[in-house]
């Protein structure tokens, strides 16, 4: 899946002149150059070590469940956005919530093991999905199959720059902030109500204490227009790639 990917791009360059096309609200808003993207790009597509991982793990998960609503992991282009992201600003702690397979977390992982820096909190709520989207007329996906566990699709080379807390976020997330005391990006990819999001929100925002990014995943109108309206009553300039993946960049 992943490995193949990577061989068209690589070898049909109008894939990533598109890619391109759709990524330069993104690259513009965070003042990343074509020379700098160039440079994440080549270092992220070449690390077939790990992109073999990740197809391997998929593999391996889909042979194990059954269930037709297995998946949730994100794609190639939604994981360079959050690759560049994190190369471009080169943060000293990530905090995301909502892990599920790991795939988002394994990119920004990637990404601080390239930096030579930084290390990744997460806060997940294994199974919240089932209960809660049901009741809202939403659907959603099975992340994890029986035998494996939270955000099994991490490689164990780049666990070290990562903690995994397990929890609901709105009890986890003020706490983790509070320890840490700062943050430098910022991932919501849980519950997408508007309540929760802005809850998230309104909780990281004052720790940032220099120049960072919030993102939140499912920026659209069946699941949450909430990340639009906080960056709007916050005056933080934002952009959303491939109406799913909000980017706001924060000043301090």
């Amino acid at each position: 899946m992943y490995v193949d990917l990577i061989r068209r791009f690589l070898k049909a360059p109008y894939k990533l002149v598109k890619f391109y096309r759709k990524a330069k609200p993104v690259l513009n808003l965070l003042n990343v150059t074509s020379k700098e993207l160039i440079e994440y790009i080549f270092d992220f597509l070449v690390d077939f070590r790990f992109h073999q991982h990740i197809e391997r793990k998929i593999k391996m998960a889909k042979r194990v469940s059954k269930n037709p609503k297995f998946g949730g992991w994100i794609d190639l282009p939604f994981g360079i956005i959050l690759y560049t992201v994190t190369r471009k600003f080169k943060p000293e702690i990530v905090i995301e919530t909502g892990v599920g397979p790991g795939a988002s977390s394994a990119f920004i992982l990637k990404a601080l093991e390239d930096n030579k820096k930084g290390k990744l909190y997460s806060i997940d709520l294994p199974g919240n999905d089932a209960v809660v989207y049901p009741k809202l007329g939403k659907d959603f996906n099975i992340h994890i199959p029986e035998g494996f566990e939270v955000g099994w699709l991490i490689p164990n080379w780049l666990k070290h720059r990562h903690e995994l807390i397990i929890g609901d976020s709105t009890v986890e997330l003020p706490k983790l902030l509070l320890k840490l005391g700062k943050v430098d990006v910022f991932l919501h990819d849980s519950l997408h109500t508007d309540e929760h999001v802005l809850f998230e929100l309104n909780t990281v925002i004052s720790y940032f204490k220099n120049s960072g990014v919030i993102l939140c995943d499912d920026v659209n109108e069946y699941w949450t227009l909430a990340f639009i309206y906080f960056c709007k009553d916050r005056g933080i300039p934002y952009t959303i790639f491939n109406n799913r993946l909000g980017v706001g960049l924060v000043n301090v």
